[in-house]
């Protein structure tokens, strides 16, 4: 088992990064926002401020939701010299977090079962369908994934072992997750409830408090706003729409049909068994945060990454209880692989009425043509630009996920390739999108630019 683990991370590995490799697609408008709130914390470091990167991080106000998810990511794009967000090394940093996931289900399954079956249950874990598409972008479920699991398995520890050292790491961990997202607690209070030591609770409760507390002192104004706004969305559905949302979308976005039955299969097994410690662990993880999750006005499939590990312990649970259906494990596998790489599947969305306008679409296949950015580079390459203006720019479809205008990618997409606008420059770049043919006028020379696809010609 432990050999398969090691290969199963390995295409993790391989093929998430094959996929980016071939992703040229712009970035839908929230995770631009998480990717401008990291540009700021890069900004800092490369002009040597680490003390107002740790205020932005622990204090700042840096729109709605709080600053570790960025403040990691603008570090890590830092390490990597900076440049294009969409370059693999840069871009690849999501899909650490998700192999953090995984990590906090392997501490978790350890503590109920063999080392081996623990690492298998990790490197299962982090192969759902909806996973692997949320990693691969700049979003923050994937942070709040590792947050949520690596807190189940600290809340574990300090049951197991109540010293002063496991009710710190319990405390670091809970801090991680308020300063990852505010919906923290929606994943962690029914688990971490019914599994941690309450005695003695003082230490790990001040320490997660005195760690998270800045942040949310100083924008409590702000996110009060924000609660407020959120409790009042309903979207177009019915009270039986909001009942039926998650637990209908676990089965189709974020698992499937195969991986649901097998899932299903190996609760049976468990339950049935003296392993069903472990996959009752993976219930009150995975179960309890959706029926929190539920209460919540607003629904999004991609909310649900930070619960789909726990259904590796339930797996693991399912195998230890019958070893033989580790023999069925490639079927949900191979499933992961078509739907997530290789497919144009979409399933049919549960409740499209909770997501106006175009639906964020996180399980697809990588995107070649681009928006159509590298030819105005070049264009702008051949003279000092002072302006860049942009006439009757294109309407983007659905099918390039984004919900901010073309236009307004353009500018972040010079300025990261190091083509920003000058104000020496003498001369204005013109990109006249009337007519057929689609030509950016420089100077007195034409550069065809093929936006054909874009504009659904």
């Amino acid at each position: 088992m432990r050999h398969l683990a090691k290969v199963l991370v390995l295409l993790f590995l391989v093929t998430n990064c094959l996929w980016l490799s071939k992703d040229n697609l712009v970035r839908d408008g929230d995770e631009e926002g998480h990717v401008g709130a990291a540009e700021l914390f890069l900004f800092d470091l490369e002009q040597g401020s680490y003390g107002g990167a740790i205020h932005r991080a622990f204090i700042a106000d840096m729109g709605d939701y709080p600053s570790l998810y960025p403040a990691i990511v603008g570090a890590w794009w830092w390490l990597q010299g900076g440049g294009d967000p969409s370059r693999l090394l840069v871009r690849g940093v999501n899909l650490g977090f998700l192999l953090l996931a995984g990590w906090g289900v392997y501490l978790i399954a350890k503590s109920s079962c063999s080392r081996d079956l623990a690492l298998l249950a990790a490197a299962i874990s982090i192969f759902a369908p909806l996973s692997l598409g949320a990693a691969r972008h700049f979003m923050p479920e994937g942070a709040l994934a590792a947050a949520v699991a690596l807190t189940v398995a600290a809340a574990i520890n300090q049951r197991q072992s109540p010293t002063t050292k496991s009710a710190l790491l319990l405390g670091l961990a809970i801090s991680a997750g308020m300063l990852t997202k505010q919906t923290f607690p929606l994943y962690v209070a029914i688990p971490v409830i019914a599994l941690v030591k309450w005695r003695p609770s003082i230490l790990w409760s001040l320490t997660s408090i005195a760690v998270a507390a800045p942040w949310y002192a100083a924008n409590i104004s702000h996110q009060l706003e924000y609660t407020s706004a959120s409790a009042e969305y309903m979207g177009g559905s019915s009270i039986f729409g909001h009942l039926v949302y998650y637990p209908s979308t676990l089965i189709t976005h974020s698992y499937g049909p195969v991986w649901a039955a097998f899932i299903a299969v190996c609760l049976m097994a468990s339950l049935k068994s003296d392993k069903r410690k472990i996959a009752i662990q993976g219930l009150l993880w995975l179960v309890g945060g959706v029926i929190l999750l539920t209460l919540v006005p607003k629904k999004y499939e991609r909310l649900l990454v930070p619960l789909l590990p726990a259904c590796g312990l339930i797996i693991a649970a399912g195998i230890a209880a019958k070893p033989k259906l580790l023999m069925l494990s490639p079927l949900p596998l191979l499933w992961s692989m078509w739907v997530s790489f290789g497919s144009t599947f979409q399933p049919p969305s549960p409740i499209a009425d909770f997501e106006p306008g175009c639906l964020q679409v996180w399980i697809r296949t990588p995107e070649a043509a681009g928006m159509g950015f590298d030819p105005i580079a070049t264009a702008s390459r051949q003279v000092q630009v002072k302006s860049i203006r942009v006439i009757d720019g294109p309407q983007v479809p659905c099918d390039v996920q984004t919900t901010f205008g073309w236009e307004y990618h353009l500018g972040p997409h010079l300025r990261r390739v190091g083509l920003d606008t000058s104000p020496d420059g003498e001369r204005e770049l013109i990109v006249d999108f009337r007519g057929n043919d689609h030509q950016v006028p420089l100077l007195n020379e034409s550069y065809s630019i093929d936006f054909a696809y874009l504009v659904g010609q």
